[in-house]
């Protein structure tokens, strides 16, 4: 009875002891389901601040700080949407296109272009941007070296005789002008002041003052460039009359320059071999010579060209120091005409055809920059020192050629060979990121027919573009 009554007593517990566990799991459900819902908040937190991350299109930004993404990297990632829970879609307005896969992102500055040239490494197309600006040589150079003479002319020797008046008295151009032998835009204008460089038809010495406006544009994707430069000089007047008065000085337009010049070899950004040519057109008024009475003498008819091949060598020593050194022939093609032009429809009377003796350019170039803004705010960037030397000589005899209707009316170079040694000095400025102003100095070394000018002063403005 014993042991009946305790299994009939168990067999009564039992469920009321199923019945306690049951309601103790509803109760741990009942928690497990608050839980969650507590957590639903912040899940859906969790994941949208992962989506802005890591997984939103390329223009968003990030909220930061960003909670680790579970979803797959990738620019064009969206969330799932109510059709398709699983798989991610691209919207059509952000598909990567041909442009996207070729071009940098809109938050990224562009890459520089790389320049087509010889060299095996091509740097100089962005290199050009910096260097090829704010290195360009200052110059030196004044070289009309012929004179007119005879008994048309008051019978004075050659030695003594006063030069031709095209241009204004400069005739020649060279290319260590301003100029830089890397390509690059820009756009400048020098002006250079020449004590004493010419005479008049009275002999006397006068100042000439020229301008010159030019321009630069890279082609073949920066590794080359054409440039164009016009000269206005205040200097002779182009019409020359026997015991006149005043100084018979004017302002003319010069004879028209356009260079080529192209990179052939380059190592890094450090130094580079450049080579062009220089077409020097007669654009200029024809000179007039007059006598005491304001007949005409004869016509000095501007129609010589000159070739000039250089080359250049350009090399950066450091950040802040560079050199250039330059190399250039000067040939004249065909000559100046001196004539008597026939009025009454006739032939014209020619006296003779001069041209003019042929030169070599020889040319060094040494810069550094002792100044530069590291904030990059002021308005002075940069400054340098540089200093120049300059040589040229001519490599042939002179010509000498009749020059009026009388025997002993000659134009030459009396003489002859002559050895021209300059010093070049000056201090360089920017001016902002695109403006460069050049002050400089031009002293001769050699005196006599060696010394062209008594002194020179420049003062070089360049723009970039």
């Amino acid at each position: 009875m014993t042991t009946t009554a305790a299994f009939a007593h168990g067999r009564s517990e039992h469920p009321n002891r199923l019945n306690r566990i049951k309601d103790e799991l509803m109760d741990c459900r009942s928690w497990m389901v608050a839980l969650a819902a507590l957590m639903a908040p912040m899940a859906s937190i969790s994941s949208s601040l992962a989506a802005d991350c890591a997984c939103a299109p390329k223009k968003c930004e990030c909220v930061s700080p960003c909670p680790p993404s579970p979803c797959p990297p990738g620019h064009y990632y969206q969330a799932p949407s109510d059709d398709d829970s699983q798989a991610p879609k691209i919207p059509m307005d952000d598909m990567p296109m041909t442009d996207d896969l070729t071009q940098p992102a809109d938050d990224l500055p562009p890459m520089p272009s790389p320049a087509t040239t010889f060299a095996t490494s091509t740097q100089f197309a962005s290199a050009s941007e910096g260097m090829g600006f704010r290195d360009a040589t200052i110059g030196d150079f004044f070289g009309n070296t012929a004179r007119i003479a005879g008994p048309s002319y008051g019978g004075t020797l050659p030695e003594d005789g006063f030069n031709i008046p095209i241009g204004g008295g400069d005739r020649r151009y060279k290319i260590t002008e301003n100029v830089s032998p890397i390509p690059v835009d820009r756009w400048f204008v020098n002006y250079n002041h020449f004590s004493q460089p010419v005479r008049n038809i009275s002999r006397e010495g006068i100042d000439v003052d020229r301008v010159t406006l030019g321009l630069e544009k890279t082609i073949l994707n920066g590794s080359s460039s054409i440039e164009f430069r016009l000269p206005i000089v205040g200097g002779l007047d182009r019409s020359q009359q026997l015991n006149a008065s005043g100084d018979q000085s004017a302002v003319e337009f010069g004879n028209l320059n356009l260079v080529f010049k192209s990179i052939l070899y380059q190592c890094g950004d450090q130094s580079a071999i450049t080579a062009g040519l220089t077409l020097n057109l007669p654009t200029a008024a024809d000179g007039e010579l007059l006598d005491g009475t304001g007949n005409l003498i004869a016509v000095v008819d501007n129609q010589s060209v000159h070739l000039l091949p250089f080359i250049a060598y350009y090399r950066q020593h450091s950040s802040r120091t560079w050199s250039t050194a330059i190399m250039q022939l000067d040939f004249d093609v065909n000559g100046t005409t001196f004539l008597l032009p026939d009025d009454m429809g006739g032939s014209d009377i020619k006296f003779g055809r001069y041209q003019e003796q042929n030169f070599l350019y020889l040319d060094y170039s040494l810069g550094h920059w002792f100044y530069e803004d590291c904030s990059g705010c002021g308005f002075i960037r940069r400054a340098a020192v540089i200093g120049e030397l300059h040589y040229s000589t001519t490599i042939n005899d002179t010509d000498t050629a009749s020059a009026g209707p009388t025997m002993g009316d000659v134009v030459t170079n009396p003489f002859n060979r002559i050895d021209v040694l300059n010093a070049t000095a000056g201090l360089r400025f920017q001016l902002g990121d695109n403006y460069l102003l050049t002050a400089a100095a031009v002293a001769p070394l050699k005196d006599g027919e060696n010394k062209l000018f008594d002194s020179e002063i420049a003062i070089l403005l360049t723009r970039r573009y």
